[in-house]
């Protein structure tokens, strides 16, 4: 068993004004028993998460080095992927896929190579707020 970590988690870890704060908080705390098995993100995660972060915060330095920690310091969560020609090629095509099915909303490539990630590691759980996560993972949220 295995869960991959989305975005607006870690978000909801770092910034107190985000809506998903506390209950950031408290599934950190429930990924810490081991239920979920092996936890997973990526640098797309990493990436995006630290330029939201400094849009919301307005590049608040203390919110960008609990990112930090949560990736690769003192509270490091998760296992951390990284993408390859394969990766990137099979998220391009969902990306593409996808969307041109929606002419209203655009999934983004990265919650796209969540996806691809997820199919490529056998992961059939996410932490999401996202709900069009639901067409392809198990969302915890």
């Amino acid at each position: 068993m295995a869960i991959f970590l989305d975005t607006g988690f870690f978000i909801g870890l770092v910034n107190p004004k985000d809506t998903h704060y506390k209950r950031s908080a408290e599934l950190l705390n429930l990924l810490k028993t081991g239920k979920y098995g092996q936890i997973f993100t990526s640098t797309y995660i990493l990436a995006e998460t630290l330029t939201l972060v400094g849009v919301r915060t307005r590049n608040n330095s203390i919110a960008f080095k609990e990112v930090d920690d949560f990736f690769k310091g003192d509270k490091k969560i998760a296992r951390i992927l990284r993408p390859d020609d394969q990766i990137e090629n099979d998220t391009l095509k969902l990306f593409l896929k996808v969307n041109k099915q929606s002419k209203t909303k655009t999934v983004s490539f990265v919650d796209c190579s969540n996806i691809i990630f997820c199919r490529k590691r056998a992961i059939d759980n996410i932490l999401a707020y996202d709900r069009h996560f639901n067409a392809w993972l198990s969302r915890l949220f």
